[in-house]
């Protein structure tokens, strides 16, 4: 047992590999780990579309009033009436339509889905919303950003 012992540690090889990996993992993590909310407002963006439609779906099939509160972070159903007042449709948490996003805001507005399918301001139904937007905004880098826009259409109902 003359022989030299095996000196232990790592290659030059194998040291360079690692970095190459480190490094390349970084350059694909760390975009998204950073404020990247694209993916989270087109997602919360959606939910609010979804919510506005199922009201307007709900509003004609049942031949009931629905009202839409839209609020910074999500969009509330209620029958007849808004908040407290209103009945809670059954089958739909008021959690459905909405974000945990920090980030994200949706412009507030109050809704009122009528029978016919027309979008109001009251519940009585008398003033139909005129063409307006919803918006998906969100605060990135100290820089307030827009995401998405919803149109809303009153007298025809159509939300997009």
């Amino acid at each position: 047992m003359n022989g030299r012992a095996r000196a232990s540690g790592f290659t030059m090889v194998e040291l360079v590999v690692v970095m190459i990996l480190i490094g390349v993992l970084a350059a694909i993590g760390i975009p998204r780990l950073l404020a990247d909310k694209n993916m989270e407002a087109a997602v919360f963006g959606d939910q609010v579309v979804s919510g506005l439609r199922r009201a307007q779906k709900i509003a004609t099939g049942h031949r009931r009033v629905v009202c839409a509160s839209v609020g910074p972070k999500a969009v509330i159903l209620r029958l007849n009436a808004c908040g407290s007042a209103g009945l809670a449709l059954a089958g739909l948490d008021d959690g459905d339509f909405a974000t945990t996003d920090s980030v994200l805001t949706v412009t507030t507005a109050t809704l009122f889905f009528q029978p016919d399918g027309r979008i109001t301001t009251d519940a009585a139904g008398t003033t139909a919303v005129a063409a307006g937007t919803i918006a998906v905004t969100g605060n990135m880098n100290g820089q307030p950003t827009a995401f998405r826009t919803i149109h809303v259409e009153g007298t025809t109902g159509y939300v997009e």
